[in-house]
């Protein structure tokens, strides 16, 4: 194995003569690598790619792991087999230099409990411009998954390719249109015939040492776009959505504009008075969309929020989800054997452990998500938007129209309609004032040659608005405060500035009005079957006071409940205009605005496919903090030509539609 391993690490050194041009034009350069010891041979190619790249050209790695890694103590080489750390290579960083270090970690980073699941991970070492995309799970099955670009495809055996179905059919689907190929003989026939199939503007094979060639293939596939020094978006919506795609291409370079009446200067911001959110994992036993999704986020959002302060992260102690009736303790016991989930991503807990999970006494089984964590929405939002590469506007815009130089984004100001900007990148994330933005921009149908007009995205056109309210409690009245995040038909999160959350409810009624009784009764109601009857004994008092509690705000809340911005926000109005106009005064502080939902409760993000150019990024519901990093570096990635860090068959169910 080790002279094989020597000898492949050679044939890519002489194959390097043949990629030099390539290198040198690519500022995106993407190689999959299948080779029994991939680390070393990216290893290898990482050394040419720095001397010949331009300046600031980005590598991309691929990986296949066939298992996920099991622990510290293992490790997966990228034919899927587990090898034991004593068994394992010299790590890379004993002989070569940083960047070589740097892709040793990426090859070797897992999550806290040394478990990779089923999915995409990707790794990033930007200072030596680098990323890392591993795909876990069967190649037969990852294979057909993957959406890249693909300029280069080391094989060392006709071993790897053996379970990826019409491998070459696959390869030719994901290449660049100009491809090169490094790999033995037989792996070669099977794609110079896929390529003659299918044409090509040119088509070479050159010897290296036996039995391995290198392919280089013109195919007929529309050049990758040049990338521009200075490369310009804007962003429409501030919040959630809008500020983790905005944060995504800032990463990446770009310079971004970010436009939302809350960030005008005169404003508080989007989601202000929101004290906290959580984010939890969700499972299903047929581990369907929306658990692949939610896993593919959470791994997002802990990738990209990893150093972010505690003012932001308030807490990383987990989730604990309590059975909200037997039906569905039953469905938490199948989905977790079925999956066979680690303990490092959920655990079963009887109500003993559970109440040691939460720090408060409950009363039913539950499952403890590690991955789980307390957020603030508001001081999240501010953190993503201080990127230097953006730029916030406090402007409504209302329609977009086609203009020479790309996207007119026009507000109607003084009954004119107003030019803001042109640009040939705009992402819509304006909540459920996309579907109003849409059809005033005339983009919510398209022309047939027929002449007949057919709707392009009805399930955006019927977004739903679901508005809802969440109490703040002050910690010291409660005879216990939980530590982790707790779900049932509610939640309760751990305190921030002296208070608990407690959420949340689902109304169709506008949230102008603000925060109410009748809704905090609501929550309480949801929450306290749940708990043990002490915990929330003192909030139960209380509401049947009907006496506001010391210290509630003067004003109600009012915004966006969800985790997104709806763009246009709501008009704080004072307790007592709220008592006047209606006799549902809250007794505690709260918080209220409005969820945007898409039919099957599925978020909607990618580009708009009858409108080159712009992109959307909306219906995101209650699970904005699990939706935005990932939506954010999936837009990132496509725009940038990057491995896609979501699933072929994810990334069709989120499309806009």
């Amino acid at each position: 194995m080790e002279g094989a391993l020597d000898n492949f690490s050679a044939v890519l050194e002489q194959a390097m003569v043949h990629l030099q041009k390539s290198m040198q034009q690519e500022n995106t350069f993407t190689a999959l690598v299948l080779a029994a010891n991939g680390a070393h041979v990216a290893a290898t190619l990482l050394a040419h790619w720095q001397r010949h790249a331009p300046a600031q050209a980005q590598l991309h790695l691929v990986f296949f792991e066939a298992a996920a890694i099991a622990s510290s103590e293992t490790k997966v080489t990228t034919e899927g087999a587990m090898a034991s750390t004593s068994a394992a290579r010299t790590p890379l960083a004993a002989n070569s230099d940083d960047a070589c270090a740097a892709l040793d970690g990426l090859l070797a980073a897992s999550d806290d409990a040394g478990v990779l699941l089923p999915g995409v991970h990707r790794f990033d070492a930007p200072a030596h411009r680098l990323t890392v995309t591993r795909l876990i799970g069967p190649v037969s099955q990852t294979f057909s998954q993957l959406v890249a670009v693909v300029d280069l495809v080391l094989v060392d055996s006709t071993r790897r390719l053996a379970e990826i179905a019409h491998y070459a059919d696959s390869v030719l689907r994901i290449a660049a249109a100009d491809l090169a190929v490094v790999a033995p003989q037989p792996v070669l026939e099977q794609l110079q015939q896929a390529i003659r199939n299918k044409g090509s503007r040119a088509l070479a094979l050159h010897p290296l040492s036996q039995p391995w060639q290198v392919l280089l293939a013109r195919l007929h596939k529309p050049a990758k776009p040049l990338v521009a020094p200075a490369r310009t978006a804007w962003v429409v919506g501030g919040s959630l959505a809008g500020a983790g795609v905005a944060y995504a291409l800032a990463l990446r370079g770009w310079h971004v504009h970010v436009t939302d009446p809350a960030l005008a200067h005169d404003q508080s911001g989007p989601q202000a008075g929101h004290l906290a959110a959580a984010l939890t994992p969700l499972i299903s036993i047929d581990d369907n969309f929306k658990a692949r999704l939610s896993r593919a986020g959470v791994y997002r959002a802990h990738q990209r929020w990893a150093d972010f302060d505690a003012d932001i992260i308030v807490s990383r102690s987990g989730t604990l989800e309590l059975a909200r009736s037997k039906g569905h303790a039953r469905d938490l016991l199948q989905a977790v054997q079925a999956m066979t989930y680690p303990e490092g991503w959920v655990s079963l807990t009887a109500p003993p452990q559970a109440a040691t999970r939460a720090g408060v006494g409950v009363t039913r089984h539950g499952a403890y998500f590690v991955k789980g964590m307390t957020v603030s929405p508001p001081n999240l939002i501010r953190k993503l938007l201080s990127h230097p590469n953006i730029v916030c506007h406090g402007v409504q815009i209302d329609s977009l129209q086609k203009g020479a130089q790309g996207w007119q984004l026009r507000s109607h100001q003084n009954k004119e309609s107003v030019v803001v900007a042109e640009c040939d990148t705009v992402i819509l994330a304006a909540a459920a004032h996309t579907p109003a933005l849409l059809a005033q921009s005339g983009l919510d149908h398209h022309t047939l040659r027929s002449g007949r007009r057919q709707p392009t995205i009805p399930a955006i056109m019927s977004m739903d608005t679901l508005a809802g309210q969440v109490m703040h409690v002050p910690a010291a009245m409660l005879p216990q405060v939980p530590v982790s995040v707790i779900g049932a038909e509610g939640y309760f999160l751990p305190a921030v500035q002296g208070q608990c959350v407690l959420g949340s409810t689902y109304e169709r009624e506008p949230v102008r009005q603000g925060c109410t009784r009748r809704g905090q009764q609501q929550i309480v109601s949801k929450l306290a079957p749940a708990l043990a009857p002490a915990v929330l004994q003192p909030v139960v008092d209380a509401m049947a006071a009907h006496a506001p509690i010391a210290g509630l705000s003067p004003l109600a809340s009012s915004g966006e409940a969800g985790d997104e911005s709806s763009g246009d926000g709501g008009n704080a109005l004072p307790a007592h205009a709220q008592a006047a106009q209606h006799d549902d005064a809250p007794v505690f502080a709260g918080w209220a605005g409005s969820r945007a939902v898409i039919r099957g409760r599925l978020p909607a993000f990618g580009p708009m496919r009858h409108a080159p150019g712009l992109w959307l990024a909306c219906g995101y519901a209650s699970h904005g903090l699990t939706w935005s990093a990932l939506a954010g570096d999936v837009i990132a990635a496509m725009l940038n030509a990057e491995p896609v860090p979501l699933e072929r068959d994810l990334l069709q169910a989120v499309a806009p539609r």
